[in-house]
């Protein structure tokens, strides 16, 4: 399997009054095509930062970051934004989705930075709605989708452009059993169909499923694990 993330003594310190406060202290993570790696960690022990890292959403304040081959610490804004846009699928715990817009409207949006959809484009966009079960929603407003459907469309936009690493916060925070063994099933298929995936939850149920490949704890800024 080829290695699609690398953090390697990755440092994280943010400003915190008149000094400045330790996140991360040299953490090291590799992630491979086809392999799905939960963090666990207290509220407050940095998982949320360590996604940012490893999506290049964030640099590290030392140490370094390898994103399919790419030194993401050494790129500009705008190459890292680039790459960022190319390689990794993001699903935030609050889902960022956009209320007034219809599901296909918000699948869209990651399309705008590059110039809107092309047909390909469009064609997967329709591929991605059949195939988290909202076609027939297709044109209603993410307003009125249920909290499984807004997860599943969340899944879904972070797949628009077909990316290498899939990162996901506490994706099943706030779903009933039944939904969350649904983004369970659909972790499980998009990671045997190669794709590498990082999930930070604090949901046993996550931890504990057959498909998950480690799960590694995040305590005083070091993972701790598998």
């Amino acid at each position: 399997m080829s290695v699609v993330v690398v953090l390697d003594h990755v440092t994280k310190r943010v400003p915190d009054g008149r000094t400045r406060r330790t996140i991360l202290s040299e953490l090291s993570l590799e992630i491979a095509a086809g392999e799905l790696v939960v963090v666990q960690g207290p509220s407050g022990s940095g998982k949320s930062t360590l996604l940012a890292i490893a999506g290049a959403m964030s640099l590290p304040t030392s140490g370094t970051v390898t994103l399919t081959g790419e030194p993401v610490s050494r790129l500009r804004d705008a190459h890292r934004a680039e790459l960022r846009r190319d390689v990794v699928g993001f699903v935030f715990q609050e889902l960022a989705l956009i209320g007034s817009m219809s599901l296909e409207e918000n699948l869209l949006l990651p399309l705008i930075p590059t110039g809107g959809a092309s047909s390909a484009q469009k064609k997967r966009i329709e591929a991605l709605l059949k195939r988290f079960g909202l076609s027939e929603r297709a044109r209603d407003l993410a307003a009125s989708a249920s909290g499984g459907e807004r997860q599943r469309l969340a899944i879904a936009r972070a797949l628009v452009r077909s990316p290498k690493l899939l990162v996901l916060d506490e994706p099943t925070a706030h779903l009933d059993a039944e939904n969350t063994a649904n983004v369970l099933s659909v972790l499980t298929e998009l990671r045997s169909e190669g794709l590498a995936i990082l999930v930070s939850t604090h949901d046993a149920r996550v931890a504990a499923h057959p498909s998950i490949d480690r799960v590694v704890q995040l305590r005083t800024g070091s993972l701790h694990g598998s």
